[in-house]
Formats: structure tokens, C-alpha cells, sequence
């Protein structure tokens, strides 16, 4: 865990960096069930990229904007653990 703890704060000055330059409202369908979605465009040096987020209950979850599969894998992770512990 602690070998960890150097990439969690190297990535999270990353994202601290970030400039947020666009956002986009919308939808995701997970199981027939309709979530309200944004989408952020961001943009670090000379990168740029997207996260979407989604609220479930009073939770929101974010993953990578342009992968169906990874939205559907944390809104089932949010909606198995409601609390993180």
C-alpha cells in the first residue's frame, strides 16, 4: 500500500494543474436506468483530456469519458458500496 502512496499524490498534483476548458450535460443508460451525466474537457501542458461524472444518490463518480465499459464498471462499484470506508 505504501509504494502506492507516491503515485496517488504525483497524480493528484496532476490533476490539481488541470484547467477545466469545456463541459457537456447529458445522459448515460446504465440498466435501463438514466443517470444525468457532465462531461469535462481539461486541459495539463501541452494535454488534454475528458472525465465524465455522474451523481448516484449523493455520490459522484467519475471515469474516463470515452470508455462505455469503465462508466459501466464504477456506477456498479458506486451503486455495490454505497460508503466508502
Amino acid at each position: 500500500m505504501t509504494r502506492f502512496v507516491p503515485i496517488l499524490i504525483a497524480g493528484l498534483g496532476l490533476s490539481a494543474c488541470a484547467e477545466t476548458v469545456g463541459e457537456i450535460e447529458g445522459t448515460f443508460i446504465y440498466n435501463g436506468q438514466s443517470y444525468r451525466s457532465v462531461e469535462r474537457q481539461f486541459v495539463s501542458g501541452d494535454r488534454s483530456y475528458s472525465r465524465r461524472y455522474i451523481s448516484i444518490g449523493s455520490r459522484s463518480v467519475s471515469f474516463s469519458a470515452t470508455d462505455d465499459l469503465d462508466c459501466n464498471g464504477a456506477i456498479r462499484e458506486a451503486r455495490e458500496r454505497p460508503f466508502d470506508r
